[in-house]
């Protein structure tokens, strides 16, 4: 995969390099569709991570991290407990089962965070990128 720009300015917004570039085969847009908002936006900046310039790297994840949180307050403070869970949607199961079976080898920051959401354990994802964001200060990344 190239990291230099493409010329034409409708990849970067349709189709961009970052989000259509896993193994898999899925886009990123085929996964979060099928979410709700926040968990939605926190899987496009764990989607993302480490695939746009390192600066962001951080600011990825900590945009994660305030999703997630923003989710768990969501249904704390709705009392949604019951509400439909993204395992509930065959669609999303399916993809994301994909995802996890492809990456689960790899570096699996994005598959342990769908694994976590196909067992319903928000607290597990927010765990999961919360130690990410260590691991990357540990290694002398800018906190941002």
């Amino acid at each position: 995969m190239s990291t230099t720009q493409s010329s034409d300015p409708n990849e970067r917004v349709e189709h961009p390099r970052w989000y259509n570039g896993h193994p898999s085969g899925i886009e990123c847009i085929e996964i979060i569709e099928h979410l709700p908002c926040n968990l939605a936006n926190a899987v496009k900046y764990i989607w993302r991570y480490g695939l746009k310039q390192s600066s962001d790297q951080i600011r990825d994840l900590r945009s994660a991290d305030w999703y997630v949180r923003r989710e768990i307050s969501r249904i704390d403070r709705f009392d949604l407990e019951d509400e439909p869970k993204p395992r509930a949607d065959p669609v999303w199961r399916k993809l994301a089962a994909r995802i996890v079976h492809v990456q689960g080898d790899q570096d699996g920051l994005l598959a342990d965070c769908l694994y976590a959401l196909l067992q319903d354990d928000l607290p597990g994802l927010l765990n999961r990128v919360e130690r990410e964001v260590a691991n990357l200060r540990e290694k002398g990344c800018a906190a941002l």
